[in-house]
């Protein structure tokens, strides 16, 4: 192989990938590994560093052919920094100056987002964004991840944690969430919001098809949900169809504040495809201004796993670093 390449790093409280990506978004190899983050900052970067090593050497690379590395990163970060502040998925990681100890085992230039920063940027780059214009990304979890590209580069905020739109209060005094707030998005909408709200309500007694996997004490997943809804329990149907208008009276909110032309839904829960699309857009109708025609186009994520990584590459190719 003889081309220049970018090293993507997708880091998550979960897994490590880490992928080599050429100048059109194409994955030209990657390798992933369970991040087990209680062993330590050193022993994860180190394996990050090696993942791309490796890569590099079955490729036929060395370092001189790649024109640095992008790493997306579980927040809150201090991008000026390059430091994970701390996070709930990572414990004992706090103050870790994540991009320059990378940067020192590469022996390359390291670029750092947000993770889910990253996963938008991917879509713009390479996916559902690739013919342009502003792009919003909600990545629908453990949580609900957010993103925004405006004119090209990353919304990161005065304090660079912009985009953190699960965290937008769509109930007031609602639900609470381990933020500190109220009625977040990722408690009404988030993978793991409606599989927890599911199993709490058969807990209380209200009947499901998915009552014997509780008992039986198997956990229930938003596929799960989104299978028995589409089977025409009511349960799920109620839980999921509520998840929809919460998703929606979000994307209005970012319609008004962000006018972008897309809002991307990926995550695992968008995996459910058009039962989840349709609906989300058909409240969106439901609930948005008649003023005037500015509706995003809300659409699913074509990357699948690997817009993290995509995306992390190509803040190297492209340079996003915005504090360099």
């Amino acid at each position: 192989m003889n081309q220049r390449v970018a090293i993507g790093v997708d880091f998550g409280g979960t897994n490590i990938k880490v992928a080599l990506v050429d100048r059109d978004g194409k994955i030209l190899g990657k390798r992933a590994t369970p991040s087990d983050p209680q062993r330590g900052s050193d022993t994860v970067i180190g394996e990050m560093a090696a993942l791309a090593s490796t890569l590099l050497t079955e490729s036929g690379l060395t370092s001189g052919d790649v024109v640095g590395a992008g790493l997306g990163s579980p927040g809150p970060l201090d991008l000026k920094a390059g430091t994970i502040i701390r996070s709930t998925n990572l414990p004992g990681w706090q103050n870790v100056a994540i991009r320059r100890e990378l940067s020192d085992r590469l022996g390359l230039r390291v670029y750092l987002a947000n993770d889910a920063n990253a996963a938008a940027l991917g879509e713009f780059w390479a996916g559902a964004g690739r013919s342009g214009g502003d792009l919003v990304m909600l990545t629908l979890g453990t949580g609900v991840g957010g993103g925004v590209v405006h004119r090209g580069r990353l919304v990161e905020g005065h304090f660079d944690n912009a985009a953190e739109l699960g965290h937008m209060i769509v109930v007031v005094d609602g639900l609470p969430c381990g933020c500190g707030q109220h009625g977040c998005l990722e408690q009404y909408a988030s993978a793991a919001a409606v599989a927890r709200r599911v199993q709490a309500a058969i807990g209380d007694g209200e009947e499901s098809v998915l009552a014997s996997q509780v008992t039986a004490g198997e956990p229930i997943t938003s596929q799960h949900v989104a299978e028995a809804a589409k089977s025409g329990d009511a349960l799920s149907l109620r839980i999921w169809e509520d998840a929809c208008v919460h998703l929606a009276i979000a994307c209005v909110n970012i319609q008004h504040v962000l006018n972008p032309k897309y809002i991307v839904l990926g995550g695992g829960m968008a995996q459910a495809g058009a039962f989840l699309l349709d609906r989300v857009v058909k409240h969106f109708k439901d609930r948005t201004w008649s003023l005037c025609d500015d509706a995003p186009e809300i659409v699913q994520a074509q990357l699948g796993y690997d817009a993290g990584v995509i995306g992390a590459a190509a803040l190297a190719w492209t340079n996003q670093d915005v504090h360099r």
